[in-house]
């Protein structure tokens, strides 16, 4: 696992972002949210983050086109799709190399064995 590890979490539901912040219980991690796809971008500006954790449906720009835009301007990061339509979005994963699809309610022990599987493959 990384030493250090930054997490962006990006969803229009304020309560599904929080619900995920206690990602920060993960040892050497640090989470930040975002509200929308553009809010993302304007964050990794700033600092790129190893791992972009995002809802597919938002308004605006939707998770795929985020995830896309991301791998184009940060190769480095793992993203990982959250959706109620994981099903249909899988055919998508390979294209957008999307490291992980979870099908929501996402439970808390799922997003961090999933998170601990990419970490660790990013160390």
């Amino acid at each position: 696992m990384l030493e250090r590890a930054r997490l962006l979490i990006v969803d229009d539901e304020a309560a599904t972002a929080s619900d995920l912040r206690d990602l920060e219980e993960l040892p050497g991690c640090q989470v930040a949210t975002a509200s929308s796809g553009e809010h993302a971008l304007r964050l990794f500006a700033k600092g790129p983050f190893d791992v972009l954790i995002t809802d597919y449906n938002m308004p605006g720009m939707d998770g795929l086109s985020l995830a896309a835009r991301v791998r184009q301007l940060y190769p480095q990061t793992a993203i990982i799709l959250v959706t109620g339509a994981a099903g249909m979005l899988r055919q998508w994963s390979a294209r957008a190399f999307v490291q992980g699809i979870l099908d929501k309610p996402v439970m808390p022990w799922q997003i961090r064995q999933v998170v601990s599987q990419v970490l660790d493959g990013l160390a």
